[in-house]
């Protein structure tokens, strides 16, 4: 235990180790996200994000389950001059009115150094998703004098390329690499059950007893696979529908096909590009009752290889009760969406363009 760094004993001893994970929330007072550019080698001009929201979730039991997800909304950039922010908010920069949202979710976090840690996610702007790296140095953890709240302050690094986003104006004069310097406040909540910050309706996915499956179309023939590695959060009451929430992360590398040659293809850059996108997400952001006994449709958006798009899941609701819950479904997708494989079916080795997506889903309450 002596061997262990500042980092991770800070955060231990902040955390409530006997019930598992915390919840931490952005404090927006105390929340700004500073960039600088460089302007044909002159100055380097700065500005910053000043409405930023988020969540910080602790699990010291199940660590994979510790995450970061960050909410900045694009209109809220700043530099002082008026002029200036507009033009960032336009087409040629963010195009705040169409994109409103930027956002980043952590897939991994570790140590590094005495105390702080990097940070690996998704930066998603102007509905672009790439994976970054942020170094995060923690300043304190203790209690606020003046609220009385358990707070921690971090200041957090890095850089990115615009261009990457489709942010090209400009560029070289101005540069394509991006400064961020991020500084920020998050304050204790409490316990976050399983990772989630909503105590009611959480369930437990039984990982041996669902499936992720996935049927397509090649040369006219049905070609199966599925996702053997898949968890998340699932909030969901069928009669509470307005305070639902689900969030499902699957493994691209666990994809499995009858034949190893298609799982190397389905792998490759052209394809999922699971080395560089090694996680899909989906996330629900409101739920309808559908005609019939106990059918629902989820709406909400699938983040896949970089690319956030709108999706609708259809699903039965086969049993449910104070313990149990077991429910069936099924989306079809287009690849072409995604960036996945080329649209001409000819030359994507025959799959057609459509994917059908089936899913069986057993859960649990503790």
């Amino acid at each position: 235990m002596k061997k262990i760094s500042l980092f991770l004993v800070s955060f231990l001893c902040f955390i409530n180790v006997a019930n598992g994970a915390d919840l931490y929330k952005i404090d927006p007072m105390h929340a700004n996200v500073m960039w600088s550019a460089n302007h044909f080698g002159f100055s380097s001009p700065n500005g910053k994000f000043s409405d930023v929201e988020g969540k910080i979730i602790v699990d010291e039991r199940n660590p994979q389950n510790s995450s970061v997800e960050v909410t900045i909304k694009a209109n809220s950039i700043t530099t002082g001059f008026t002029k200036f922010d507009t033009h960032l908010k336009s087409a040629d920069f963010f195009n705040a009115e169409k994109f409103p949202i930027i956002t980043f979710k952590s897939t991994s976090i570790r140590a590094s150094g005495s105390s702080g840690a990097k940070i690996s996610g998704l930066l998603t702007i102007k509905d672009i998703s790439k994976p970054i790296t942020l170094d995060v140095k923690i300043n304190k953890i203790g209690k606020n004098p003046i609220t009385q709240n358990k707070t921690i302050g971090m200041t957090i690094s890095g850089k990115i390329k615009r261009s990457l986003f489709g942010i090209n104006y400009g560029i070289p004069g101005i540069s394509d690499e991006v400064t961020l310097s991020i500084e920020c406040e998050a304050i204790y909540q409490g316990e976050s059950a399983n990772g989630s910050d909503s105590s009611s309706a959480d369930w437990q996915i039984i990982e041996n007893k669902s499936k992720l499956e996935f049927v397509a179309t090649q040369n006219g023939s049905k070609v199966n696979g599925s996702f053997k590695k898949f968890g998340g959060k699932i909030n969901f009451d069928p009669n509470l529908l307005e305070k639902n929430s689900v969030e499902i992360e699957v493994d691209t590398n666990s994809i499995e096909i009858s034949f190893l040659e298609a799982v190397q293809t389905a792998k490759s850059i052209g394809w999922l590009a699971t080395e560089t996108y090694p996680k899909a997400i989906f996330k629900s952001e409101n739920f309808i009752a559908m005609p019939g006994k106990n059918n629902f449709s989820a709406k909400g958006s699938l983040q896949l290889k970089g690319k956030n798009v709108p999706v609708n899941l259809t699903f039965n609701l086969k049993a449910i009760n104070e313990r149990y819950a077991y429910a069936i479904g099924s989306v079809v997708l287009k690849r072409s969406d995604f960036n996945i494989g080329d649209k001409n079916i000819n030359k994507s080795n025959g799959v057609l363009d459509e994917i059908v997506v089936n899913f069986e889903i057993q859960a649990k309450k503790n």
